[in-house]
C-alpha cells in the first residue's frame, strides 16, 4: 500500500513537471507557427515562416531574414531553405502584414509618433525581433543565445535602422542588402533620413557587426525605388546610395574616434534579386562555421 501511494505521487509529480514544460511548436522542417505580440503590439500576430535542420537543434545557430515590401515571409523562408540545410542554422522569417503592420511600422519600424516625437524603444517594432526569438527558444528545444540578422530591399532598410534604434542583447552579426534608402546617423537631418534629436547611440551603433551587402548590378531606378529629393540626395540607384551611406558613417566614426565594427561586401553581377543575394550572405555569416 505504502509503495502504491508512492508510485502514485511519483507519477503525479512527473505529470505535473510535464504540464510545467513548453510545448514544442517548431519541429525539424520547415513550418510556421503564430506568434501573438506582446506589450504594446499586443493583438497583433506574426507569421514566422521556419526551417530547422536534421540535427542537434540545442547548437544550431540561429538567422532572422526579413522580407522585402511584398512581405512574402514565405517566399523568403524557400529561397533560403537549402542554405539553412547546408550550413545547418535555424533559418526564421518574421512576416509583418501589410495591414497589421504598414510601411511606418516595418520599414520605418514606429519610431516616430503622428507628433513627430520620438516613441518609447519599447513601442518600436525592433523589439518584436527579440520576442520572437525568446518565443522560438522556449517551443524549440534550441539553446542559442544570440541570433544574426539579414534583410533585402525594403528588410534591409528594416535592419540597418533595427540596429540604429535598439538595444538588443542577442544581436550576434547583421546584413543590410540592397536597402533603397538609409537613416543617416546625424543630428542635423529629421527622421526618418537622419536621427536629429532621437539620443540614438552612435557609437554603439558603429560598434556593432554590420555588413552592407551591394549587388554591383542593383543600379535600376525602378518604380518601387523611393526617387524624391531626401533620397535622390543619397545616390540615383540603390548601389549608389549603398556606397554613400557606408562612406559617411565610416568616415563619422573616423572623425568622432569611434571604434567601426562595419564592413562593406559586394555580389558581382547580381541587381536586385534576394535569391541571387542569399548565398553570398549566408557564405559571409556561416561559411567558416563546422559542424
Amino acid at each position: 500500500m505504502k509503495h502504491s501511494f508512492s508510485y502514485l505521487l511519483l507519477a503525479i509529480f512527473l505529470i505535473l513537471l510535464s504540464s510545467c514544460r513548453e510545448e514544442i511548436l517548431f519541429n525539424e522542417g520547415a513550418g510556421d507557427v503564430d506568434y501573438a505580440c506582446q506589450g504594446p503590439f499586443e493583438g497583433k500576430t506574426i507569421k514566422v515562416y521556419y526551417n530547422i535542420p536534421s540535427g542537434k537543434i540545442s547548437s544550431m545557430p540561429v538567422l532572422f531574414v526579413m522580407h522585402g515590401m511584398d512581405r512574402n515571409g514565405d517566399d523568403y523562408r524557400d529561397q533560403w531553405k537549402d542554405l539553412s540545410d547546408k550550413y545547418g542554422f535555424v533559418l526564421l522569417v518574421p512576416t509583418f502584414s501589410q495591414d497589421q503592420f504598414p510601411d511606418e511600422f516595418y520599414q520605418r519600424g514606429n519610431v516616430i509618433a503622428e507628433d513627430n516625437t520620438y516613441n518609447p524603444e519599447n513601442e518600436r517594432v525592433y523589439v518584436l525581433i527579440d520576442e520572437v526569438f525568446e518565443f522560438f527558444i522556449a517551443h524549440s528545444g534550441s539553446k542559442a543565445k544570440t541570433y544574426s540578422i539579414y534583410g533585402h530591399s525594403a528588410g534591409g532598410q528594416f535592419v540597418h535602422r533595427f540596429l540604429l534604434f535598439n538595444k538588443t542583447l542577442h544581436l550576434d552579426r547583421a546584413i543590410a542588402a540592397n536597402a533603397g534608402w538609409y537613416t543617416y546617423p546625424s543630428d542635423t537631418v529629421s527622421y526618418p533620413y537622419g536621427t536629429q534629436g532621437s539620443g540614438a547611440d552612435i557609437k554603439a551603433y558603429y560598434g556593432k557587426k554590420l555588413i552592407i551587402l551591394l549587388g554591383d548590378a542593383d543600379t535600376l531606378r525602378t518604380s518601387d525605388l523611393k526617387q524624391i529629393p531626401e533620397t535622390d540626395a543619397q545616390g540615383l540607384t540603390r548601389l549608389a546610395r549603398g556606397n554613400a551611406f557606408f562612406s559617411f558613417c565610416s568616415q563619422d566614426a573616423e572623425r568622432k574616434g569611434y571604434p567601426f565594427n562595419w564592413q562593406k561586401e559586394y555580389v558581382k553581377n547580381v541587381g536586385h534579386s534576394n535569391t541571387k543575394m542569399a548565398p553570398s550572405a549566408a557564405e559571409l555569416l556561416f561559411g567558416n562555421l563546422k559542424y
